[in-house]
Order: structure tokens, then C-alpha cells, then sequence
């Protein structure tokens, strides 16, 4: 391929990329303000300390999706901690061996308490 080549690909990668991230951000962060309530005109007013609108309604969450969001960032720490160990896969010795199947060994026994908890479902 020649260097024209090259440039128009990058630049239609670049270009598509461009579009393709706006368009998501728009429409999420308009869904997402509208579903806060941020276009509301009551949100907007400041009120003191301790004092609550009466017009303004507590936003109230199931305690089974909090579970289920602690469990999903649980979870997600738990496997970020891996890519190093993945990284250097070739310099693996007995030791480091041992500690992934107990780090495994730890992930797999609190997904069954988990699951034995009913926290899951």
C-alpha cells in the first residue's frame, strides 16, 4: 500500500470513530440526564441544609440491585488484578502458579456463598 493509502484509512478510521463516539455520548447523556431528573426545574433550586422539597421524591433502590452492583465491582477487581499475571505469562514460576490457584480458589468459593445466598438471583 502506498502512503495515500495509508493516510485515507487512518483518516476514515479517524473520522468514523469521531462520529460513531458523539452520536453514543449524545444520546446517553441526554437519556441519562432526562432519567435524573436534571431538566427539571426543581433541581435546579438550592434549598438549606436539612430542609427537603416537598415536591421532590426520594429515589428509592432495591437492595437486590445494590448486591448486585457490589458484587459486579467485587468481581471486576478481582479479575483486573489478573492481567498482570496474564501479561507475564512466560516468566511464570512455581510460586506464582500457587497464587493463581488460590486467588482462583478464593473467586470461585465466594461465588458459591454467593450463590448459596441467593444474591445472584
Amino acid at each position: 500500500m502506498g502512503d495515500f493509502e495509508i493516510f485515507l484509512a487512518i483518516l476514515t478510521v479517524t473520522l468514523l470513530g469521531f462520529v460513531i463516539y458523539n452520536v453514543i455520548t449524545v444520546m446517553t447523556l441526554r437519556d441519562l440526564l432526562r432519567r435524573f431528573g436534571f431538566f427539571k426545574t426543581a433541581r435546579r433550586d438550592f434549598y438549606e441544609c436539612g430542609f427537603r422539597p416537598q415536591t421532590q421524591k426520594p429515589v428509592r433502590l432495591p437492595v437486590q440491585f445494590l448486591l448486585i452492583c457490589v458484587f459486579f465491582l467485587l468481581y471486576d477487581i478481582e479479575l483486573i488484578f489478573l492481567f498482570p499475571l496474564v501479561s507475564s505469562s512466560t516468566f511464570l514460576v512455581f510460586h506464582d502458579f500457587f497464587l493463581l490457584i488460590l486467588f482462583f480458589l478464593l473467586f470461585v468459593i465466594s461465588l458459591v456463598v454467593d450463590f448459596n445466598r441467593h444474591a445472584l438471583t
